[in-house]
């Protein structure tokens, strides 16, 4: 079992000399065998240990597992953290499962122990029957190929050492080296579905096909990895063509042009959908299946003003653009007045009058104003009556200008205005429009405004 560890370790780059690795300690027999495999290599590959416990207050003997986490960490001189989470009130607040709960408290905690213990991996002991869990879990669920190829060797500062070394190994390893641990009398409870592939599928598929099959899946799932990882980055591809750059780190929307993404294969839009889910969400998609994927392409498919809810966002076809919106979207209805080097922002921008002097590096994100047709400068959201005066067309509503530019329904109070009282100066969209009434003229004051940071247009 040691060299296959080493094997692993090896094979992902786990480890550099000069590490300190953070082991999330439950104190099960997987969690106490990685802790004595990294500490038996600090010496031989330079690096040094340490371990969190995560209390999840989920069974009675929750406490009695903390201590012993922690006993074991004194014994071996181990630096040691402890942590209390609340799944349930977690998995109430956000409805979430518990599972899913636990898990999202439980990296949040590793990676504060990562801060606070100055380490710079996280170790966890998943092995190779887990891997096999997961991907019948996500096979059931139907999470797609991303889902089937299993739990990643390596996940950003995640290493999981035992990956490819099975249950009975590790009890044996534990064995062995008299090493002990605590048993989770839940996991022989079939209410959780993980718990029921556990105890009641694998072993019919153990029966049937041999006890080795966890390991025919593992090489099956490296092997569908390899696909997944060049589908993931033809995908990221199509959505960088599809998709204007994002200019705002967390966007509250997402536009996507229906007929240029569905002119992609299925399976890469498909990933491009997921992409664009995940830029939206700044997280994994675990709770996204390919049930949910093809509702949105189902929307996409159907007529205007389709919608349908998501974990998380609304996915809505208007006009000719397949949205999907965040369902908590900042205020809107705000108004800042705006005064002379005096910058003002927003979520989406940051406005800066200047009267003296044009400002360096004029672009499109700088305008010049007749400042003296200005009574009240503010920078604000769209009110009834608004109007603008247009090259062209005279003055229209801004109601119907965001009629003729099919600027979705759902975006339209998200557009940042530039105002004096119920005349827009500009409109801080993909179009960047100008009211040419307020355009500067010889002889009179001219000011000019300068936009920083996102352009709400970017993210349309």
């Amino acid at each position: 079992m040691h060299k296959t560890i080493l094997n692993t370790i090896k094979q992902h780059n786990m480890l550099t000399p000069g590490d300190r690795v953070l082991v999330g300690l439950s104190g099960g027999a997987d969690s106490v065998v990685l802790l004595a495999v990294l500490t038996s290599l600090c010496k031989e590959w330079e690096i040094s240990v340490c371990a969190a416990h995560i209390n999840h207050n989920l069974r009675s003997a929750a406490m009695d597992d903390e201590k012993f986490a922690q006993r074991i960490c004194e014994k071996m001189g181990i630096p040691f953290l402890a942590f209390n989470a609340d799944v349930k009130g977690l998995a109430g607040k956000e409805k979430l499962s518990i599972e899913e709960a636990g898990r999202k408290l439980r990296y949040q905690y590793l990676n504060q122990g990562l801060l606070q213990l100055n380490a710079t991996k996280i170790a966890m002991g998943h092995h190779a029957d887990d891997n096999t869990e997961t991907i019948l879990l996500n096979l059931f669920r139907g999470a797609g190929l991303k889902g089937l190829c299993g739990i990643p060797p390596v996940n950003g500062q995640v290493i999981r050492p035992l990956l490819e070394v099975s249950r009975k190994d590790i009890e044996a390893y534990a064995s062995e080296n008299s090493l002990c641990f605590i048993t989770d009398e839940t996991n022989a409870e079939n209410d959780y579905s993980r718990n029921y592939i556990r105890n009641k599928i694998i072993p019919a598929i153990q029966g049937h096909f041999g006890v080795n099959v966890s390991a025919t899946i593992a090489k099956n799932a490296l092997g569908m990895r390899a696909d997944e990882d060049f589908l993931d980055t033809a995908a990221k591809k199509a959505f960088d063509a599809l998709h204007p750059p994002l200019s705002h780190p967390n966007p509250v929307s997402i536009s996507l042009k229906i007929n240029e993404l569905l002119t992609h294969p299925p399976a890469l839009t498909n990933r491009l959908i997921r992409h664009a889910i995940t830029i939206l969400r700044n997280e994994a998609l675990r709770d996204i299946q390919s049930a949910h994927i093809q509702s949105i392409i189902d929307i996409a498919q159907g007529r205007t003003g389709r919608a349908v809810s998501l974990p998380g966002f609304t996915a809505m076809r208007e006009y000719e653009n397949l949205i999907l919106q965040k369902n908590e979207l900042p205020k809107t209805d705000y108004s800042y007045p705006i005064f002379p080097n005096i910058p003002v922002s927003t979520p989406y921008v940051t406005v800066n009058l200047t009267l003296h002097e044009s400002p360096k590096n004029q672009s499109c994100c700088t305008h010049a104003f007749n400042y003296d047709k200005v009574h009240a400068l503010e920078l604000r959201t769209r009110r009834p009556g608004d109007k603008i005066t247009l090259a062209g067309t005279g003055t229209k509503k801004l109601q119907d200008y965001f009629t003729d530019t099919k600027t979705p329904k759902s975006q339209r109070d998200q557009v940042p205005l530039l105002a004096d009282g119920s005349n827009i100066l500009w409109i801080m969209d993909r179009h960047n429009r100008i009211n040419t009434a307020f355009k500067p003229i010889s002889g009179k004051k001219t000011c000019w405004i300068t936009v920083k940071y996102a352009l709400i247009g970017s993210e349309q």
